[in-house]
């Protein structure tokens, strides 16, 4: 149940990108690029942060440090918690700065909404990279690990309780948007940000004990295996 909860948070996080924060950017100076044109920089992220964590876990592997997948799992989270509080961190920006403060582009000196506040759209850039960090170690160390622990005959059917977490991160998307609005989301990502660390926490305290015997559950896999093939 842990497990669960804590990957519909994660799920959350990522959504966001999907559609609150194509909101927040269309609150800033967008430069002649489209608000929804920045989520973009999601996939750019992915591509140029992979061969970096490749490296790292090569690095770590070269020296026997033992970085298991309940601890990559925990740091996605973390990752993650960390984009949503750097987001509730640009929102208060927003809400600082002149024509419409905490009101983008609804008050008079917005000129009828054409207005945005003057803010550059550039500064939310660093959200996609940071949870680019957490995609990267949630999403494949999930399924990695998914596939790898269950049972032969039970494969498919793990893999897609793993894929409806994502589901009800999605519904509860939806069940949080009444306050995905001015000046409520600034509370919304900072409540969120603050659940994803403490499931984060949460997660690793829970099940890190299965880090130290994560060869120990593959090699019983792979005996269970080949008695089938048997």
């Amino acid at each position: 149940m842990a497990y669960r909860i804590s990957y519909v948070i994660f799920y959350l996080c990522v959504n966001q990108m999907f559609n609150n924060l194509v909101s927040q950017a269309g609150q800033m100076n967008l430069h002649g690029v489209p608000n929804d044109m920045i989520q973009a920089f999601s996939g750019v992220a992915c591509i140029l942060i992979g061969p970096a964590i490749q490296y790292l876990f090569s690095f770590l592997a070269k020296r026997r440090i033992a970085f298991g997948p309940i601890a990559r799992i925990a740091v996605a989270f973390f990752f993650c918690g960390g984009a949503m509080a750097y987001s509730a961190g640009v929102q208060k920006l927003i809400y600082n700065t002149k024509p419409c403060y905490n009101r983008p582009r609804v008050c008079p000196a917005s000129k009828d909404g054409r207005l945005p506040n003057d803010i550059n759209v550039w500064v939310q850039i660093p959200v996609y990279f940071i949870l680019a960090v957490g995609e990267i170690f949630g999403f494949v160390t999930a399924s990695e690990y998914a596939y790898s622990k269950a049972p032969p005959d039970m494969k498919t059917i793990v893999q897609a309780l793993v894929q409806l977490t994502a589901c009800v991160g999605s519904a509860l998307g939806m069940a949080l948007s009444p306050v995905a609005k001015d000046p409520e989301v600034l509370v919304m990502y900072s409540c969120i940000a603050g659940v994803m660390v403490l499931a984060a926490m949460l997660f690793y305290w829970r099940f890190k004990k299965y880090d130290k015997i994560d060869e120990e559950l593959n090699q019983m896999n792979v005996e269970e295996m080949d008695e089938r093939v048997r």
